[in-house]
């Protein structure tokens, strides 16, 4: 490998960087959309599949894939930076949190997370069974799975931006996409055992794929609460022995970070995703005095880096499978919508007692499946489960679902006060 490519690579970062701010701040004051949009966009359209295979950009035809790369085969630059990008997000997020009010919210995010599985994973299941009788069961399995998903993500950037994430509808929305990611994980390992079983011709044993499914949910919940106990009841002894020591030189919020990262990679060995151990993190700091702080200067580096992210997520597109199922994707896409704000809004309305506008904003907030959905689609079509045509759906549900977020989220958002007269209290009141 030739040392240009590693100084190219910093000129190709440094135009997704480029690409993704302006993408961004096009939608932002000429669209009047959130930039998270624009970033979306801009990376659809610098793809290998669009412009960037017109350039023949060697590192964005081929992600940045660098052969021998620290003693690995196979070291995919833009991959690693953009889950460094979504970890860093997430961290701040959990530090933005109103440790009280999460803990408040947790049954009614639990169960808003529960509905946002139930209802699309039966619409996709049914609908992919009557659409594509052929694929068989692993294949309606898989297509369902991908329907669960949610993607944090993209909702916690525009709650950041719009200054919602303090908000009660935006604190169940996180509960919920956290418990969502538990049990998508669950899902898959599921739809996973019963594709690769029925590929390979193997009968399947469905007792001992559900104690392997209970054994994830189980050992994946008590990582998360446990991680989240200690940072609610021992946060005096974080901030003493954990923080304190790098109070002088003035790194605690480097510090803070660096200790997000590794919890980020923990939860991974539980099978979690690393996004999950971040915002726990997060949520640990919050609880401390080192608070603000923290949060004053490791904000600017997620500022930085989350537009990379959601540019990078737009590289991954390409639109012309899109066009492969069209009518099933278009089926899909709806029923991945209403099943997402179905399922959330009625325990968000009537367990959470939230008004009509709220608990639209918590449905409409669990809708985009971003990268959690590429990855379940690209599992099925790896396992043979679904063939190109369903793929091609599959990532049409993701694309679209993450790009009409913003634009559906933002006007409930505007909606006056007067609106949540049915609680008593003003939307936007924080808890």
């Amino acid at each position: 490998m030739e040392i240009g490519i590693y100084f190219k690579f910093l000129l190709t970062f440094g135009l997704i960087l480029l690409a993704a701010r302006i993408g961004g701040e096009l939608f932002e004051r000429y669209l009047k959309q959130p930039p998270v949009l624009g970033e979306l966009v801009a990376g659809i359209i610098i793809s290998p599949f669009a412009l960037g295979g017109l350039i023949n950009d060697p590192i964005i035809l081929h992600f940045a894939t660098i052969q021998g790369a620290f003693g690995l085969h196979e070291f995919n630059v833009m991959e690693v930076i953009s889950e460094i990008a979504v970890v860093t997000l997430l961290f701040v997020a959990g530090i933005e949190t109103d440790v009280g009010a999460f803990l408040k919210q947790g049954i009614t995010g639990a169960l808003v997370a529960v509905g946002g599985v139930i209802f699309p994973f039966i619409f996709g299941y049914f609908i992919t069974m009557w659409l594509a009788p052929e694929t068989g069961i692993a294949g309606w399995l898989f297509v369902g799975a991908t329907l669960t998903a949610t993607s944090i993500g993209v909702t916690i950037r525009i709650l950041m931006e719009m200054g919602k994430l303090q908000t009660q509808a935006g604190t169940i929305i996180l509960v919920g996409a956290v418990i969502d990611d538990i049990i998508g994980i669950v899902i898959l390992s599921i739809v996973v055992g019963i594709g690769t079983a029925v590929k390979a011709g193997s009968e399947l044993n469905m007792v001992h794929v559900g104690l392997d499914a209970l054994k994830i949910l189980a050992i994946g919940l008590a990582v998360w609460f446990a991680l989240l106990i200690i940072g609610v009841k021992l946060n005096r002894y974080i901030s003493r022995f954990i923080l304190n020591p790098f109070k002088r030189s003035g790194t605690i919020p480097i510090f803070a970070l660096i200790i997000g990262f590794i919890i980020a990679y923990l939860v991974t060995l539980v099978g979690l995703h690393p996004v999950v151990g971040a915002y726990v993190a997060g949520l640990m700091f919050a609880a401390t005095d080192e608070r603000e702080d923290i949060l004053d200067k490791t904000r600017p580096i997620m500022l930085f880096l989350a537009p990379f992210f959601f540019c990078y997520l737009g590289m991954q597109v390409d639109m012309r499978l899109l066009w492969g199922g069209a009518i099933i994707a278009v089926i899909l896409t709806i029923a991945a919508v209403l099943g997402k704000i179905t399922g959330c809004y009625i325990p968000a309305r009537f367990a959470g007692k939230m008004n009509h506008t709220e608990s639209m904003i918590v449905g409409i907030g669990m809708v985009p499946r971003g990268e959690v959905g590429l990855i379940i689609a690209g599992a099925g079509l790896l396992a043979g489960a679904i063939g190109r045509d369903l793929f091609g759906a599959a990532v049409a549900v993701s694309v679209i679902t993450t790009l009409i977020t913003p634009a559906m989220l933002k006007p409930f958002f505007k909606i006056p006060a007067k609106s949540a007269k049915s609680t008593g209290k003003p939307l936007q009141q924080e808890e």
